[in-house]
């Protein structure tokens, strides 16, 4: 079963909550609330924090832990991105949203971002939090030194409207449902604080609008301590009281003593100063009420205004320790022009509170309760373990599961090591493991396999099929094969048998004199396929001379030699359609000629003209091609061309008609 701890360390006390089941079917195991009234500074603060997380800990709290950060020290925009795409927006998020931000560095900044619609073009619409570590990395420390690390940090804002969503506060009813084709009915959640005000829009179940405004009640509490001289703590207890009764509060407020010097008496208890005597008129109360909830509307109408959906607000849900106030909700009901419902997120909820800490606690808990869903699925938030403040654990977090890897990893290695020892023993089967019967042990061995099939026909045992004869007089006979045979590894069995049969091929051969297949490098198949050649290319040369042709076959210099000539101004031409043909020549597989290397030319040009007859210039060309050591005679290529290229080499029927030809 999933458990999950949410800290929301809240304006003026730490919520620390425990939920386990699932984020459909979730119960509320345990609470656990401190105060933060007496953390001067953020250290303090932040110290006093993990002590919350530490004690609620020890009181049996167990599961992961996520931390709330808040919102009113990020720095939210949105700006529009020209392309889709998870992954391709992180790589580019944080370089477009450095010109947005003036008052920081981005560098010691944790930025993460959330997709909240489409843009222009097809882009996207994000929206982008930067959070300053060093306020984050005090906390994160702080709760480390508590021996509590937690597995993400996000933004107080996002576990409200994952709470919301648990609540079911985006479920729109049919009569609430816009027309076809309409926008959307925009749905707001205020969240009212002691030093900041949340608000959310959300249009459908897609968050498009997020805001902290820094102004909460405890501008009254602040405003009546100034008037009078009394502590925080004090201050909030009796303004929420004069609030609460409508009656002016008196109190007893104990002097303070001045500092003593170095060296001097401390005071005794009997020279004590008198308590003054504070009365707190709920007129004055009343006023600091009213000019809070005035500012605080002034600045809800400016963030509608600005969101450009304030005429579309279908639905407002508040929560917060200030929510229960009437006064607040008719403030709220005249800026969002509905009725505003209360966020009651723990009758969805299993518990075991009684009714009095249900209507104290329902609406302080909605954050916590919103970052321990977190674990168990609904909206995404943000995630501010980011960077240098990733989580890394200790070796203690990872022994187990390390322990559970290897333990994976052995018996994955025992299964694949057995694996390959059934795969080479069937594949020794299959090429010829020596086969024994036991009943028969001195009967001469057989064999599994390809090897059985080759020595079934007894073809091995006949010594006019098999025998090679060695030196000293001793043949090596089918017995001698077997005997190797048995001796050899299975997997060079097949192998040890195509050699001798091979030898004795050879040896066979050599005492037959006939021999399967003898190449012999022919002078007239150079010349055969040298005459296919120009036969292809006739009528591109036109009218040519071959005065001379010298053939080479001595090794190693082979060569061919012929000179060409061509009469007429076109000379050049007709010898490149030549060159062509010698190059696609070479590039014939079956050809008996090789392609020059290095600087040898393949032909020599020498000019002349007839000036003494018509005045007619040409050229002489001395071609040189090389002839390949071994060849293939006659190869497919030159095969159709043989007739063609010398009357003598046609078939008897072919020279006749050549001769009847001629005559």
């Amino acid at each position: 079963m999933v458990k999950s701890i949410g800290i929301d360390p809240g304006d003026h006390s730490v919520k620390v909550v425990e939920l386990e089941g699932s984020y459909r079917k979730t119960r509320l195991v345990r609470v656990h609330t401190a105060s933060l009234a007496a953390a001067p500074d953020a250290v303090a603060r932040a110290e006093a924090v993990a002590a919350a997380a530490e004690a609620a800990r020890e009181e049996g709290m167990r599961g992961d832990v996520r931390l709330g950060h808040p919102c009113r020290e990020a720095v939210l925009r949105v700006i529009e991105l020209p392309f889709k795409g998870h992954d391709a927006i992180r790589k580019v998020v944080k370089a477009e949203v450095e010109g947005e931000i003036h008052s920081h560095t981005l560098d010691d900044m944790v930025v993460d971002f959330h997709e909240i619609g489409e843009g222009v073009d097809g882009g996207t619409r994000v929206l982008v939090a930067s959070v300053p570590k060093p306020g984050l990395r005090l906390q994160i420390e702080a709760l480390a030194a508590h021996g509590i690390e937690p597995e993400t940090v996000d933004l107080d804002t996002m576990a409200l409207w994952r709470a919301a969503d648990r609540a079911g506060a985006f479920e729109v009813e049919a009569a609430d449902a816009a027309p076809a084709g309409a926008p959307a009915a925009v749905t707001a959640i205020v969240d009212l604080g002691a030093r900041s005000v949340k608000v959310l829009l959300v249009e459908g179940d897609r968050l498009v609008e997020m805001r902290t405004l820094r102004v909460g009640d405890a501008v009254v509490s602040d405003e009546i301590a100034r008037l009078h001289g009394l502590d925080a703590a004090t201050a909030r207890d009796v303004t929420h009281e004069c609030l609460r009764t409508g009656t002016d509060q008196r109190l007893d407020v104990a002097a303070a003593l001045p500092v003593a010097a170095e060296g001097a008496p401390a005071v005794s208890e009997v020279e004590q100063p008198p308590a003054r005597h504070v009365t707190i008129r709920f007129t004055e109360v009343d006023a600091a009420q009213t000019a809070y909830l005035q500012r605080l509307a002034r600045e809800l109408t400016r963030f509608l205004t600005a969101s450009g959906r304030a005429v579309r607000i279908g639905a407002l849900w508040i929560t917060g320790g200030a929510s229960v106030r009437a006064d607040a909700k008719d403030m709220l009901r005249e800026v969002f022009g509905v009725e505003p419902r209360e966020l009651d997120l723990l009758s969805h909820l299993e518990h075991d509170l009684s009714p009095d800490e249900v209507d104290e606690l329902g609406p302080r808990l909605v954050t916590a309760i919103g970052l321990a869903l977190g674990r168990m699925g609904g909206p995404e938030g943000f995630d501010l373990r980011q960077e240098d403040l990733t989580l890394s654990r200790g070796f203690d977090k990872l022994k187990f599961p390390l322990a559970i890897a290897c333990m994976v990893a052995w018996l994955a290695l025992f299964v694949h090591a057995n694996k390959r020892a059934m795969e080479l023993k069937n594949l020794e089967l299959y090429i010829g493991q020596t086969f024994i019967d036991k009943s028969k042990p001195n009967a001469p061995p057989q064999f599994h396999g390809m090897l059985n099939s080759v020595f079934t026909t007894r073809w091995f045992e006949n010594a006019q099929n098999f025998r090679l004869e060695q030196a000293k007089g001793k043949d090596y006979t089918y017995k001698d094969l077997i005997a190797e045979i048995t001796e050899a590894p299975v997997h060079k069995r097949l192998q040890l048998v195509r050699d001798k049969l091979r030898a004795v091929a050879d040896q066979k051969q050599k005492q037959s004199g006939v021999y399967e297949d003898v190449s012999l490098e022919s002078g007239l198949a150079v010349l055969v396929r040298w005459s296919e050649m120009l036969r292809t290319v006739e009528p591109q040369l036109g009218r040519y001379l071959v005065p001379r042709i010298e053939l080479g076959m001595k090794t190693p210099s082979r060569r061919l030699e012929f000179t060409v000539a061509f009469r007429g101004e076109d000379f050049r031409e007709r010898m490149s359609v030549l060159e062509q043909a010698i190059e696609a020549e070479y590039n014939k597989a079956d050809t008996p000629f090789e392609r020059p290397k290095g600087s040898d030319r393949g032909s020599v040009e020498e000019r002349f003209r007839d000036s003494d007859e018509t005045g007619i210039s040409g050229a002489y060309y001395k071609v040189t091609m090389r002839v390949k050591d071994v060849f293939e005679p006659f190869g497919p290529s030159s095969s159709a061309a043989i007739g063609a290229a010398s009357p003598s080499l046609a078939a008897p029927q072919d020279r006749v008609a050549t001769l009847e030809d001629r005559r």
